[in-house]
This record gives structure tokens, C-alpha cells and sequence, in this order.
């Protein structure tokens, strides 16, 4: 598996398909796997690049505490080794987060933005010690105490009623999780900072997605999201939840290549 060091850590990624780069950027305590329908239904198009965060998947824990601002430079950083500036970036829920955070910071590493179950605002201040307690938890006690109590920030009631297997194996990954990293990611998204008022300064074409029944970033988040940025589009996805790339993943594929072939096709030969 290909390694990136960026700033002191070391970043897991996979790539495959050839042409104007697509980056995936994964949520809180998921992995650059979460992604595997849309990168085969997308490589055939485009140059796929799925990596894992921090303290997920194949990558290092980092060092320390850090901010999703940190994070977002060192996408920077590892854009600029795989030669893939600017790119459309699709980011789920923290993806979402440091891709808006690069966006900002670095508007020409972007060609485009896909922002799913994700918000420019700051946690929902009695979910902020709700979050950070689990994450805790899971270190005092091992995060197989927790599981349970975590799922349903993830998946619709009716998807882990109809879909026993995959939240078997999401509980699984999760009992075998780097627990320091996933606390270090859990600060980094309870304590983001709220950058709403700055989206519109972000002029790149952007697709915001949400689900009908995602309890973690509620669909007036996305909402506000989409109202900040101008000509941004909002789809809804009925009855899914935080995951749908995972609840229903062809809806997400066919959603992300309708937009990026808009965009290209409306960008300057």
C-alpha cells in the first residue's frame, strides 16, 4: 500500500483510474474503504484517490493534538506530492470538514467541491462532551463498551434493522481502531471553529448531500451550507442516515458523477 509522509505523518492512500484527479476524504471513524463504489464507479473517468486520516486505516496517529485546519494543510501537502492540484474533492462529514477548510485556504488545490453529511458550523454544543465522553470510554474501557451507543450517530434505524452485516462489520473495525487516533480525530471535529460566515468566499461549483434521517449533521446544517455557497446544489437522499455511501451507495455514485460531469463539461477546454 503506497505511504505519503506529510509534516511528520504518514498518510495511507490508494489510487487507481487515470485522468483529472478525484480526491476522497472519509468520515470520523471510518476509512479510505467507505469510499469503494464510488472510486470503481468513478475510475473508469477520472484518477481516483482515497486516503485515510489520521489515526484511521493504514495511516500514523500524528503527534498530538491537532486541528482540522492541520489536517487541511496536509491534504495541501499531499496534493502537491501526487501531482493531483487542483482536484474535485468529495469529503464526508470531518472530509467534508477539511475539504471546506482547504477550500479556503488554498483555493487553487480545488476544482470542486462534494460536501456530504458534513457542516461549516461548530459542534452542537451538548453533543460536543457527548462525542469527546465516548471517545473516553472507548479508551478506559475499550471501545467495544461504546459500540453500541456509537452506531446510531452512523447508520438509519432502518439500515442496521435490514443490513445486520454491515453493522456487524463497521463494529468491528471499530473494536479494532487505533483508540488514540480516533481521540485525537474526535477533538479535532468536536472543537472545530465555526467558518460559515467565510462561504462565500468559496467560488468553486459544489454539491452538497444529505440524508432525510442523518442525526449527526442534520439537514439544516446542509442547508446552511449550500445557502452560504453561492450556485451550490442540495440533494436529499430520503431515509438514509450519516453513511449513505455506504446505506446506498449507487444513489452517491450516480449523484457525484452527474456533478462532475457538469462541472467538467462547463470548465474551459
Amino acid at each position: 500500500m503506497p505511504k505519503a509522509s506529510v509534516n511528520g505523518s504518514e498518510y495511507f492512500y490508494e489510487e487507481v483510474g487515470s485522468g483529472l484527479a478525484v480526491v476522497f476524504a472519509h468520515g470520523l471513524l471510518f476509512d479510505r474503504h467507505m469510499w469503494d463504489h464510488q472510486v470503481e464507479t468513478l475510475s473508469s473517468r477520472y484518477r481516483c484517490i482515497a486516503y485515510d486520516f489520521l489515526g484511521h486505516g493504514g495511516s500514523s496517529s500524528g503527534r498530538g493534538e491537532y486541528s482540522l485546519e492541520d489536517e487541511a494543510e496536509n491534504l495541501h501537502g499531499l496534493l502537491g506530492q501526487w501531482g493531483a492540484s487542483p482536484a474535485h474533492l468529495v469529503g464526508l462529514s470531518m472530509g467534508g470538514m477539511v475539504g471546506i477548510r482547504l477550500a479556503l485556504a488554498h483555493p487553487e488545490d480545488v476544482r470542486s467541491l462534494a460536501l456530504l453529511y458534513t457542516s461549516a458550523e461548530e459542534e452542537v454544543a451538548e453533543r460536543r462532551p457527548q462525542y469527546e465522553a465516548l471517545a473516553a470510554a472507548a479508551r478506559a474501557r475499550g471501545p467495544e463498551s461504546v459500540v453500541d451507543a456509537v452506531v446510531p450517530f452512523f447508520f438509519s434505524p432502518g439500515f442496521m434493522q435490514s443490513n445486520p452485516e454491515s453493522v456487524a462489520a463497521f463494529k468491528q473495525q471499530f473494536i479494532d481502531s487505533n483508540i488514540d487516533g480516533i481521540e485525537q480525530a474526535t477533538k479535532a471535529v468536536t472543537r472545530r471553529t465555526n467558518v460559515l460566515e467565510r462561504m462565500p468566499q468559496i467560488k468553486q461549483p459544489a454539491l452538497v448531500i444529505v440524508g432525510s434521517e442523518d442525526i449527526s449533521t442534520t439537514p439544516d446544517k446542509a442547508q446552511h451550507l449550500a445557502d452560504g455557497i453561492s450556485g451550490a446544489r442540495l440533494e436529499t437522499v430520503a431515509g438514509a442516515g450519516h453513511m449513505t455511501p455506504i446505506e446506498q451507495p449507487g444513489r452517491i455514485s450516480q449523484l457525484l458523477s452527474g456533478f462532475l460531469s457538469e462541472v467538467d463539461s462547463a470548465s474551459p477546454k
